[in-house]
């Protein structure tokens, strides 16, 4: 009889694959989050965890990788059940799960991945070959490791450090290294050589996550994470150390290229005008990925050619003469201009090399590239950078800059803040992969339960059978209405849907709406309040126009305390109609206010609350306003909580 530990915070799906386990002969744990999961697998060590990978606090693939870093639970397998990443993606490559389930998944299914995991047998190396599988798993190990003697002098390296150092690091001692290979910590600064995680370890510390930073042949900045501990012998006496180095550069790159997209939106969100939105963008992608020479071109329409907009230059670094205006084709900027698509230099001093002669003068530069801003189909700009580290066309990167270019073609065309927020916030990939999410998650609930009822024995009572059909009734209604606001959002947005307008008096139209709400929030629910003139007209679709005070008003209602109160407003301001929703709820999660627009997108802190809802109440929202000629717009509150405002014109 295995230990299985479950780890998911969806209850449905957690007592199903809970059930599923117990029907296979084993013992199960439960755990919501992360962090629990995490906790509970290095208090008893289980012999399989499942685990979702979407959930709070630590998601599964930040699990998994906390498991293979600690010793005791380094070899535990991991099956991985996800809604919202693809079976083949990297993430879930990296975090060393030994299967996937892609959700919705049935009974049958999941039982067959957990009994092969469970029954799998170990497979011990035969004995007098030892030191012929450890020479074989060293080399074919990810990972790099490293051992010394006492003396610091190299005694196994493996493969995948020699491809990152090269052989020379086998004839230098460990005390040499940091000058050797300019070891730095990773913020840049010097690290001193006493720092090593291996002299550490000789020294008898027990060395855990250290951070270092370092070249590779090719240049090219490497991240690693090492642990380190001394070697004894069975009496005790140290024997040298030993020291498991981990390329996180990935990891890094991933958290720095977030972080960049952040800062690019918010300084855009926070432009007042073009040339401060493209000197906050160049600052922004400068200070997030250390690039030193960043510049913005756009497309003179008048005497068609670029010409820079915005320069952003590090203090230290030559300057760069670059002429006034660039025609199609000619030097970096206008090479991409003319090819419509993103640009790599490795090397700007290379033969065949697009940078214009006078800037590859320049000795600070080693690597250069360029993406095309565009408007719908046509390129109005380019952006253009510059560094002294070796820059190879990485695919993440190159999904970035194009991001980034986008964002700014975006604003370009509108200058609107509350429109490009909505604008910015609009992903492709990511409304596939949350629609993904929204379908399987409750379609998951759905296949297992009828499984269970179909599996079920024929002494079950009917009142267990109505506990699990009350499940899919439930996720069935669920589904409904996705699918009802999908199609209706989809028409609004498409025009299909149009507005029956007439006067219509605001003052009845959000009483109504309030007096709804406050009838359909389940008890105790926060008091809301209203205040309210004696009328108010504006032009529009009455029914369209209390959906938005119902949406609003239910928001805040349904995501503040029971203790609380919610205030509605009506007032004019200028040649506008202003409703006005504040609570002291949840508030809005920092760098997630320009998402929130987006069709199906729940803040972390809503969708992981246990509070109900598919993420389509904001969206309809918006798209009724903008089809009324108005604005939407979520604030944060001084006393904590959401200020929601729309402005309609009179």
């Amino acid at each position: 009889m295995a230990a299985v530990l479950v780890v998911e915070d969806n209850p449905e799906h957690q007592a199903v694959i809970a059930e599923v386990v117990r029907r296979l002969g084993h013992d199960v744990t439960l755990a919501g989050d992360g962090l629990a999961g995490l906790a509970a697998a290095l208090a008893h060590r289980p012999d399989l965890v499942v685990a979702d990978v979407d959930m709070p606090h630590m998601d599964g693939i930040r699990m998994c990788r906390a498991l293979r870093d600690d010793p005791e639970t380094a070899g535990v397998p991991v099956v991985l059940v996800t809604a919202y990443l693809p079976p083949g993606d990297s993430l879930l490559a990296g975090a060393e799960a030994v299967a996937v389930v892609p959700k919705p998944f049935r009974v049958k299914e999941l039982t067959d991945t957990l009994r092969a995991c469970l029954e799998a047998p170990a497979q011990p190396p035969p004995g007098g070959h030892h030191s012929a599988f450890v020479e074989a798993m060293l080399h074919s190990l990810d990972t790099g490791v490293v051992a010394c003697d006492l003396d610091g002098r190299p005694v196994v390296v493996n493969q995948a450090v020699r491809d990152f150092f090269g052989d020379q690091l086998r004839t230098v001692t460990i005390r040499d290294w940091v000058r050797q290979f300019g070891l730095r910590r990773h913020d840049g600064t010097p690290l001193p050589p006493d720092e090593l995680p291996l002299l550490r370890a000789l020294a008898g510390e027990d060395v855990r996550h250290a951070d270092v930073l370092a070249h590779d042949r090719q240049h090219r900045l490497r991240w690693f994470s090492i642990n380190a501990r001394p070697v004894r012998d069975a009496a005790g006496v140290p024997l040298g150390a030993v020291a498991a180095v981990h390329d996180v550069t990935a990891d890094r790159h991933q958290h720095l290229y977030q972080s960049c997209k952040s800062r690019v939106l918010k300084a855009l969100v926070r432009a007042t005008d073009t040339v401060h939105a493209a000197e906050s963008v160049l600052d922004a992608i400068s200070g997030e990925l250390g690039w030193p020479y960043l510049r913005l071109w756009l497309v003179d329409e008048v005497t068609d050619r670029l010409r820079p907009v915005a320069t952003h230059s590090r203090p230290g670094y030559a300057e760069m003469h670059l002429p006034a205006g660039i025609d199609r084709g000619s030097g970096l900027a206008g090479t991409c201009w003319e090819r419509g698509e993103l640009v790599w230099v490795p090397d700007i001093h290379a033969p065949g090399s697009p940078v214009l002669p006078e800037v590859a003068s320049s000795g600070d530069y080693r690597a250069a590239g360029a993406v095309p801003v565009r408007s719908g189909d046509r390129v109005v700009g380019v952006l253009t950078f510059f560094t002294d580290e070796h820059q190879e066309p990485e695919p993440a990167l190159a999904v970035l800059l194009t991001g980034i270019a986008g964002h700014i073609g975006a604003y370009l065309d509108r200058r609107r803040a509350d429109e490009l927020a909505g604008q910015l916030a609009a992903s492709i990939g990511e409304y596939v992969a949350l629609v993904g999410h929204e379908l399987r998650t409750p379609l998951t609930s759905i296949g297992t339960y009828t499984d269970l009822i179909t599996e079920s024995g024929d002494d079950t009572t009917i009142g267990e059978v109505r506990e699990l059909l009350a499940v899919i009734e439930r996720n069935n209604a669920r589904l409904r209405s996705l699918v009802e606001r999908l199609l209706d959002l989809a028409a609004l947005e498409s025009g299909h849907a149009g507005l029956t307008v007439g006067a219509v008096d605001l003052v009845p139209v959000v009483t109504a709406a309030a007096g709804a709400v406050e009838a359909d929030a389940p008890d105790p629910h926060p008091a809301v309040r209203t205040d309210l003139p004696a009328q108010l007209i504006v032009p529009g679709d009455a029914a369209r126009l209390r959906q938005v005070a119902e949406n609003l008003i239910g928001n805040a209602v349904k995501f503040s305390p029971t203790e609380t109160e919610v205030l509605v407003t009506l007032t004019t301001d200028d040649h506008t109609a202003v409703l006005t929703v504040t609570d002291t709820g949840m508030g809005i999660p920092a760098g997630e206010g320009d998402r929130l627009f987006a069709r199906l997108y729940r803040a972390t802190n809503a969708r992981h609350s246990g509070i109900p809802g598919i993420g389509l109440g904001l969206a309809l929202t918006r798209a009724i306003v903008n089809l009324h000629g108005g604005t939407v717009t979520l604030a944060e509150g001084d006393q904590g909580g959401t200020i929601a405002s729309v402005r309609l014109p009179l």
